[in-house]
């Protein structure tokens, strides 16, 4: 056994930035991977002459947030990443862009001004709850805002809701909302975080990833270490055994060995692949909620979204979020044509067939334009994060109660989403393992 190897389980972004980091601090990587595929939901493949990515990204706190300090400090190449321009949001057959602050919100004329008041004071409401000691993490949106508000407003609530949690209002904490905001301060004043929700002046660190999703997995590989780090595909880990301090894994194919394992997969799954978990530690790890999602992907003959940025649908039945990424990088789709990605939350026990029908018969219905323009269209069903943040989720933390098994990946971080989640993740990993002289 290579004392100086460190397995990791998973080849998603969470298990490829951990691979890419270790190697970096010197350690050999042996990477087990699943599937045929490496990068999990941050992959593009094509299409018919379309690149389309694992899912619409865009990419939160590009500029000072968690990715862009593990580029600092591991990557050797970077991707290029184009602004994602304004967030628009279409209600009521309307458009508008989406209020970020106060003055936004006064303004937000395609809800009623008297749900608009409502809203702004609900906003105040909270440095009274946070002092009178309520955990904002168990306080739900819905709880905060009642029941007192038009049908528009709370469809647009419900529908912000679903696309930063998984969940409605009801499910979602008000937390995840002051989360969103001004996460370059670490204050931890209430009031602070209060005044940055109500002055942000937008969507300002957003970006996308020219070359698509592909290209950030792309820069990842390339910055590996040359022979430190192994990949192995179509290796399903079926049990992992600790033996006296040795990590014993059992894949489809064979049996590896090492000091320390970083699992990446879903934590939810690895009471059945470690056996010797302790029963409580066990049962908390079921208890982490899972959000499917199902995206469209629609080539266009002709560019019919013109807009910078993209398009909250709470018009559409379900839910839709649409980003035409061929406006940030225009060789994402054939010369003169368009690639539009809509995003939608699928219900629990959905039937795949009957959601993608539903989902591309909403899209026609809100822009009814767009059906004699489609060249091509492809479906995904994926898990953008292993857990949502509701107010019921538990999150695992990186340490387990094994000794040299360790977790990773957005099942064990609540902050923010996607990629940003993920690579939150690799650096509470990397804190830990450096505390306790793993690297």
């Amino acid at each position: 056994m290579d004392k100086n190897r460190i397995i990791v389980v998973g080849a998603g972004i969470s298990g490829l930035l951990t691979s890419l980091a270790l190697a970096k601090e010197g350690r050999n990587v042996l990477v087990l991977e699943k599937s045929s595929d490496i990068g999990g939901v941050c992959r593009s493949y094509d299409v018919d002459g379309y690149q389309v990515d694992t899912g619409p990204h865009i990419i939160t706190r590009v500029e000072n947030g968690p990715l862009r300090e593990l580029m600092d400090m591991y990557f050797d190449v970077v991707p290029n990443f184009v602004p994602h321009g304004r967030y628009y949001v279409r209600l009521n057959n309307k458009v508008k862009p989406f209020p970020w602050n106060l003055q936004g919100w006064f303004n937000f004329d395609l809800i009623p001004p008297v749900d608009r008041l409502h809203l702004v004071s609900a906003l105040f409401s909270i440095s009274y709850l946070f002092k009178s000691g309520e955990d904002l993490s168990k306080k739900s949106v819905g709880d905060l805002i009642g029941n007192n508000l038009c049908d528009s407003t709370m469809r647009f609530l419900n529908c912000l809701s679903y696309f930063m949690t998984g969940t409605s209002m009801k499910e979602t904490p008000v937390q995840r909302f002051l989360d969103a905001q001004h996460y370059k301060s670490r204050s931890k004043n209430i009031l602070d975080k209060l005044y940055n929700v109500l002055m942000k002046e937008g969507a300002t660190d957003q970006f996308y990833p020219k070359g698509g999703i592909q290209s950030i997995t792309n820069s990842v590989l390339s910055s590996m270490p040359k022979g430190k780090v192994k990949i192995k595909t179509n290796e399903e880990v079926k049990s992992i055994e600790d033996s006296d301090g040795k990590k014993k894994i059992q894949t489809t194919n064979g049996e590896y060995s090492a000091e320390t394992v970083i699992y990446s997969g879903f934590a939810s799954e690895l009471p059945g692949i470690i056996k010797e978990l302790p029963e409580g530690y066990g049962d908390s790890l079921k208890e982490s909620h899972r959000a499917d999602a199902l995206t469209i992907w629609l080539g266009l003959n002709e560019q019919m979204f013109k807009r910078d940025g993209s398009e909250i649908w709470v018009d559409s039945d379900p839910y839709t979020w649409a980003v035409p990424v061929s406006n940030y990088d225009p060789s994402l789709a054939p010369k003169g044509k368009q690639l539009v990605g809509f995003a939608f939350r699928l219900p629990e026990n959905y039937k795949p067939e009957k959601e993608k029908k539903r989902a591309l018969n909403a899209i026609f219905e809100v822009k009814p334009k767009l059906e004699e323009r489609v060249d091509i269209t492809h479906y995904q069903i994926l898990v953008p994060e292993k857990a949502a943040w509701t107010i019921n989720t538990k999150f695992t933390g990186i340490k387990t109660p094994v000794n040299g098994i360790y977790l990773v990946g957005t099942d064990t971080e609540k902050r923010s989403m996607g990629i940003t989640r993920a690579s939150y993740s690799v650096l509470n990993l990397l804190s830990v393992l450096k505390e306790e002289r793993v690297i």
